[in-house]
């Protein structure tokens, strides 16, 4: 009898351990389902926030990469523009460079041509000095004035067979007369014309020979005088072939326009034909001058 009350007292306890336990593992069931849903839901928002940060970075990047493509084609512009820009002025500058390397090379030519016109002009001049040069030693005579042989006259110690006779006694010999001033040779006066020299209308001070008398021989023509006279006073003077005067005093023909050159005139008349035909007579006046425009400037009537 002891025996059973025991019995069902250890029966009951299993009895309310066994429901406790399946109460407790019942719940705390309920508790860790909850956390891991908890855990699940935690887990899917951290997946969602990542998703989104993820998603936001991507379109930052995105829009990062459209700001640096834009920066990247302004710059282009930017670069092509400046480019475009030096080579604007490149090609300007070699412009420049061009127009001035060509006004150089003409100024060149011009100073090579005026230095050709010089020295041909000196080498004719020295052919013309050899030249008289050469003669005067074959002649053996010297370019000087001679006196007129027709004003020195000779006493006559002839007599005159019309108007004397004979004299049966010889005659004694009749001294000479001494010479006196009236029949001593006079010297030849001097062939003398008068010269001048004219540069530019504007500019004359700087090319001019004022009036002055110059000694000629005989049968002298323009060109000789005007060379001679050059020559002897240091002025350079340009003859081409003789007969044309090219420049005088370094002042040559197209210098001033293609109308200028120069002009001579003698007793106040251009002549028609050239220097080196006109032959001299003593006392003419032989002007040389510059003309601009065709004689215009000058007054010469074949302007």
């Amino acid at each position: 009898m002891k025996k059973r009350p025991l019995q069902i007292l250890v029966v009951s306890l299993l009895a309310i351990l066994i429901v406790g336990g399946i109460f407790l593992n019942n719940k705390y069931a309920k508790v860790a389902m909850s956390e891991t849903n908890n855990s699940s839901e935690i887990q899917a928002d951290k997946t969602a926030d990542s998703a989104g940060k993820t998603s936001n970075t991507d379109a930052k990047k995105e829009k990062s990469a459209e700001k640096e493509k834009t920066k990247l084609k302004k710059e282009e512009t930017k670069s092509s523009k400046v480019k475009e820009k030096a080579t604007k002025e490149t090609i300007e500058s070699n412009k420049d460079k061009q127009i001035k390397n060509n006004e150089k090379t003409k100024q060149e030519k011009s100073q090579v041509a005026k230095n050709e016109k010089i020295n041909e002009q000196q080498t004719i001049d020295n052919s013309n000095k050899k030249t008289v040069k050469g003669e005067a030693t074959k002649s053996g005579e010297t370019p000087v004035p001679h006196p007129n042989k027709s004003s020195a006259k000779q006493p006559n110690t002839q007599p005159n067979k019309g108007t004397v006779k004979p004299s049966s006694q010889p005659s004694k010999p009749s001294n000479p007369s001494k010479p006196t001033p009236e029949n001593k040779p006079q010297p030849e006066a001097k062939k003398e014309i008068t010269l001048s020299i004219r540069g530019t209308v504007a500019n004359s001070s700087t090319y001019f020979i004022s009036p002055q008398k110059v000694t000629i021989k005989e049968g002298e023509s323009v060109m000789d005088v005007l060379g001679d006279f050059c020559r002897d006073n240091g002025i350079q003077v340009g003859i081409r072939n003789g007969n044309y005067v090219a420049g005088i005093n370094n002042l040559y023909e197209f210098d001033k326009g293609s109308e200028s050159g120069w002009l001579y005139r003698v007793n106040g008349v251009f002549p028609s034909y050239g220097a080196a035909q006109y032959t001299l007579k003593v006392g003419d006046t032989i002007e040389w001058m510059y003309t601009e425009d065709l004689g215009h400037d000058v007054g010469a009537p074949q302007g």
